[in-house]
């Protein structure tokens, strides 16, 4: 909070095109708050083609820009519609891979780098 989002992301992810100028290289926002800022923070900041993910719910309805979508090729999606196969799939590679690593807040981009390279890890738990 204390910092500039738009400026701190970009110097982190680099840059990247959106419809009103150079902004963050994020690929997919992730929304496990429910909160309208980081709804309006996609809407403001996201690059183009790049895709909004809510997993946390909240029962507001929420305004959307669908010429700044269309425009920038933008995607809003939900997080609910696994399929009975989908969690079957998971639930073998989890059981093929049975290693856990557990980090703490602190340690979160370890965690990030850790839970991306399959060959070292089957899940990671992040202890807060």
């Amino acid at each position: 909070a204390s910092e500039d989002f738009a400026e701190k992301s970009k110097e982190f992810f680099g840059m990247a095109k959106s419809l009103t100028g150079k902004t963050a290289n994020i690929d997919c926002w992730i929304d496990a708050a429910g909160a309208e800022s980081v709804l309006n923070l996609f809407m403001e900041q996201g690059k183009i083609e790049s895709r909004f993910v809510t997993v946390a719910v909240n029962n507001a309805i929420r305004n959307l820009d669908f010429l700044h979508i269309t425009y920038a090729q933008k995607s809003i999606i939900g997080s609910g519609g696994y399929l009975p196969e989908d969690v079957i799939d998971v639930e073998k590679i989890m059981a093929a891979n049975p290693k856990l690593d557990e980090f703490s807040i602190d340690e979160l981009e370890k965690a990030i780098q850790t839970a991306s390279d399959t060959n070292i890890c089957g899940n990671v738990v992040i202890k807060f």
